[in-house]
């Protein structure tokens, strides 16, 4: 080589050193490269991390010597002085053209061996190598950041959920469920750290659908809690409202209840409903769980009242029904047997002493408190069955009571 020509030569493995010690450092420090050394890594990651360490020992071995035979052609160009004789450029000719590097079999370099790597090829590979691992581990980064996004929402999820847990003061088994679930997310984060190059594996990927449902479940519990408190005195109103029309139907259907006992023989009614005084009794122990702030336990007795109300009025109602019924079966008979004497004295029936019986008979029962229904209803439907030229009467009929006032 010429002076020139070694000059040349060593100028640019000199700018190739520090452009290679720039990327190494910076490789060192690549947070994908980091990502790779963590103990734990499985699947995919765990081989990509296996060769990339080992390929990463390797550039440190090569920058090394690159540095050390750097330096040896830079001390024989000093040495050589500014008209270098031909002792001087051959030395340089060896150093900057000629193998001075043995590498083993896995890549590293070895002090033993024959030298079979120039300087040039030396730093030219090394520059390659070093982009591929840096290729490498931005990929890693990147497959880490989208674990990240992955999991942010629901860790997002998990705080919103958690700080209103924490604004309730009793959330009953909400912070238990949470703690729970933030356990879980701790460990699918570890497996998906563990190989985020795998991709959207199946296991860890159900097992976030799976938390995520969890958490939507209980924010959504916690959700209806607070409302709960923030709504409830127009819920207390409202539930209040409700046992005081509970409260009047029951009343009512009281006063149909007497006047059916007193009107109607053996009515078969049972008990008069009488749920509003137990309702406001449970108002009362409702409005002491909210004063202690207990809102699972006022969520199920406030749901428990409301339920019980819906079902005290419509109990009541549905009494009403059946006692004013039993009076308008009898006001009904009432109309029939009127309409059949008008027919009988259309018929010229009205002496017919068969079918006047009949016509007292029925008309004494429908007329007499209490009044016997069902022997009434058979009494019409024999006066009816007599007047139409029918059989005899229906087995059954009693005969209408010595005693007993005439019923309005």
């Amino acid at each position: 080589m010429s002076r020139d020509e070694a000059d040349a030569a060593l100028t640019g493995l000199v700018a190739a050193h520090d452009r290679i010690s720039a990327a190494m450092y910076w490789l060192d420090n690549h947070p994908g490269l980091t990502a790779l050394r963590r103990p734990g890594l499985t699947g995919r990651t765990a081989r990509v991390a296996t060769e990339t360490l080992h390929r990463t020992g390797v550039l440190w071995s090569r920058f090394a010597a690159l540095g050390a035979r750097l330096d040896q052609a830079r001390a024989a160009r000093a040495a050589a002085g500014n008209r270098p004789g031909a002792a001087g450029l051959r030395t340089l000719t060896t150093l900057l053209r000629e193998p001075c590097v043995a590498a083993g079999p896995d890549g590293m370099i070895i002090e033993t061996g024959p030298p079979t790597l120039t300087l040039p090829a030396l730093a030219g590979d090394l520059e390659r190598q070093a982009e591929e691992v840096r290729a490498v581990c931005a990929r890693v980064e990147a497959a880490h950041t989208a674990v990240a996004e992955r999991l942010t929402p629901l860790t997002t999820a998990l705080d919103r959920a958690r700080a209103t847990a924490s604004g309730l003061g009793d959330s009953g088994d909400a912070g238990a469920a949470l703690a729970d679930v933030e356990a879980r997310l701790a460990t699918a984060h570890l497996a998906a750290l563990a190989d985020p190059l795998g991709g959207a594996d199946v296991t860890v990927t159900t097992r976030l659908r799976d938390l995520a449902e969890e958490v939507n479940r209980i924010a959504t519990g916690l959700a209806g809690l607070a409302r709960l408190r923030d709504r409830y005195p127009e819920r207390l109103a409202r539930l209040a409202r409700d046992v005081d029309a509970v409260a009047a139907a029951e009343d009512r259907a009281a006063e149909v209840f007497r006047v059916v006992h007193e009107k109607i023989l053996r009515p078969g009614l049972p008990e008069p409903p009488a749920a509003a005084e137990a309702l406001r009794a449970h108002l009362r122990q409702i409005g002491e769980i909210q004063r202690e702030g207990r809102w699972p336990r006022l969520a199920d007795e406030l749901a428990a009242a409301e339920r019980g109300a819906a079902t005290a009025l419509e109990r009541a109602g549905h009494l009403h029904e059946a006692a004013d019924g039993l009076l308008r079966r009898r006001t009904e008979l009432r109309g029939r047997l009127s309409a059949y004497r008008a027919k009988a004295a259309r018929l010229g029936l009205i002496e017919d002493g068969y079918a006047a019986t009949l016509h007292e008979r029925a008309e004494t029962l429908l007329y007499t408190s209490p009044c016997d229904l069902p022997a009434a209803t058979r009494a019409v439907v024999a006066y009816q069955r007599a007047l139409a030229g029918g059989g005899p009467e229906p087995a059954g009929i009693p005969d209408p009571p010595v005693e007993g006032g005439r019923s309005r």
